[in-house]
């Protein structure tokens, strides 16, 4: 049985990290730290009434009031928030359980952050056809491009995800670089789990856009010459440093 189990398991991708744990970590941060201000005021109203009350009780009990009230607002807010990055871990849960399925010749990396870096990768895939970052986009609705920049709704995102994954891949360039490994193609790749796109597979300012759909194939695709094994392992081992 174990056999059997090990020559399965060898026919599919190496992969390594857990996907989604960045945005369900900064999700909680981020959704929940103006509650930390409540916090504070309410030790603060606290404080004035023992054990010398610097307030009056009728001055207390209306601040006691509007924390109250800015407590249930931040509450409400900060659980939309967090809905929002919930759905975009479950994005890369997905893409990374599809990633799993690739041919043997190729590696994912999922959640990594390289030592000293600023960007979170979602995925990191190395095979055949090249090195891929991979920003995985979990959104409703649908987009467009104009004049090579992104559009949700109508409206342009305050993170601008064609940009994120270009300086995702510029990170990673200067990694490789760094290491040894200059010269190896990065390719930066934009995935749309649930959004309608104009097209299944675009190119947009040298960013691949696709479906989720498409991903598979994309990463099959051989925009370069191909990588031979050895690159190929010299890269996963520089990688796995970064976990190790």
């Amino acid at each position: 049985m174990e056999t059997q189990k090990e020559s399965l398991s060898s026919r599919f991708a190496r992969v390594y990290g857990s996907p989604g744990e960045a945005p369900r970590v900064m999700g909680l941060l981020r959704a929940f730290w103006p509650l930390l201000l409540v916090c504070l005021v309410t030790g603060y109203l606290l404080r004035a009434l023992f054990p010398s009350p610097a307030l009056g009780l009728s001055q207390v009990g209306i601040l006691f009031f509007l924390v109250a009230v800015s407590a249930g607002v931040l509450l409400a807010w900060g659980d939309r928030r967090l809905a929002n990055f919930l759905k975009g871990a479950k994005g890369e849960e997905w893409v990374a359980h599809e990633l799993a399925f690739l041919p043997a010749e190729y590696t994912v990396f999922n959640g990594l952050r390289l030592g000293g870096g600023k960007q979170n990768f979602d995925h990191i895939i190395v095979g055949p056809s090249g090195v891929f970052v991979v920003e995985t986009k979990n959104w409703k609705g649908s987009v467009e491009f104009r004049d090579g920049k992104l559009y949700a709704e109508g409206k342009e995102p305050s993170r601008p995800p064609l940009r994120q994954v270009k300086d995702a891949s510029a990170e990673l360039i200067n990694f490789l670089d760094d290491s040894g490994n200059g010269g190896v193609p990065v390719h930066s790749v934009l995935c749309f789990i649930s959004t309608r796109l104009p097209e299944e597979v675009m190119n947009v300012n040298g960013v691949v856009v696709c479906t989720g759909k498409r991903l598979f194939k994309v990463l099959q695709e051989t925009f370069d010459e191909p990588l031979t094994d050895s690159v190929r392992e010299e890269v996963v081992r520089e990688l796995k440093t970064v976990i190790e």
